[in-house]
């Protein structure tokens, strides 16, 4: 290992007084060999006509470039490990679409409900002559009363993401999807809880994809899915132009003066790509926009500063050498 001439610098007040280890001492002398530089300046530590040097100040420098390394190492390692342990809960307890399956959900029946009934007891009512302002629209909370839909559904299902279309004849379609952070559904036990649609809708499907199951009511016309969002692939593909474009900027500039700019610039995109990687692998598709996209920003974060402390720890001990 060829010391730098900063290196050395600082070390030769020591070097001239035997203070230094005998590796220490071999690697100077390497470098004096080859540097006529370095070799003056001991000349003048010698003769004492150079300029007096503290001697603690080459313990001090290296001191400090011995706890920068520590602190990036430690903050790598930290970083490391946040990224492996928030991937592996995302992959484990991530939300999953429930693909249909037999006695998933099953209509239990048809029921009258009256909740103004229910809610109406310790209220008072308006006298007569009081003027009561009429509403201009329905109020949210308005107590219901007519039929609610009653479902049996599989006890491992954890919540549904729904969305109502109105068909053109006027009718209302609701479309479910069960949802789940179980692995393997088949190996629960076959429990059931019930679920309640209110008012109740013209027809039910289960699936946002093909097959879909009408679960109540009349068949429709063609049918209809709810797709899935593609809005990441769109990302993916602007944050790999990104990358190409910033990383060959880079390249080309590296010995300009504000090319850290550039390559920080490069990091950003590698990040995300590399955050997307980990958590959604190849797949591009989310029925969980948000939620996926929060998560590749958050874990994305992560590695761009583990990309940077990576580059600075590579930067220190090419100096170094």
């Amino acid at each position: 290992m060829n010391l730098p001439c900063a290196v050395t610098r600082d070390l030769l007040p020591l070097y001239a007084e035997d203070l230094v280890e005998q590796e220490t001492e071999e690697l100077i002398a390497q470098h004096l060999t080859d540097c006529p530089a370095c070799r003056k300046k001991l000349s003048e530590l010698k003769t004492g006509t150079g300029t007096p040097v503290e001697t603690a100040k080459p313990l001090k420098s290296l001191k400090q470039q011995i706890r920068k390394r520590r602190w990036y190492a430690a903050l790598i390692a930290a970083l490391c490990v946040f990224v492996g342990v928030y991937a592996y809960f995302y992959r484990a307890v991530s939300m999953k679409i429930v693909p249909w399956q037999e006695g998933l959900i099953e209509v239990a029946r048809v029921e009258k409900v009256n909740h103004a009934e229910e809610s109406s007891a310790g209220q008072v009512s308006p006298e007569a002559d009081e003027a009561v302002p009429m509403p201009t629209s329905a109020p949210v909370d308005k107590p219901y009363a007519g039929e609610m839909l009653v479902l049996n559904v599989r006890s491992f299902i954890n919540g549904f993401q729904e969305q109502t279309i109105l068909e053109d004849d006027g009718t209302t379609t609701v479309i479910m999807q069960g949802i789940s952070t179980t692995q393997d559904p088949r190996q629960q036990v076959r429990s059931y809880y019930e679920m309640t649609y209110y008012p109740v809708p013209d027809r039910l499907i289960y699936g946002y994809e093909q097959p879909q199951i009408l679960l109540w009511g009349a068949p429709q016309n063609g049918g209809a899915e709810v797709l899935p969002r593609l809005a990441l692939a769109y990302y993916l593909i602007i944050a790999a132009a990104c990358a190409v474009l910033f990383g060959l900027s880079w390249g080309i500039f590296r010995k300009w003066r504000y090319s850290g700019v550039l390559r920080q610039l490069f990091f950003t995109p590698v990040a995300y790509i590399l955050s997307h990687l980990l958590l959604k692998g190849v797949s591009t598709t989310s029925f969980f926009m948000e939620r996926d996209f929060i998560s590749i920003l958050l874990v994305a974060a992560a590695l761009y500063v583990l990309l940077s402390l990576a580059y600075q720890m590579f930067l220190l001990r090419r100096r170094a050498e």
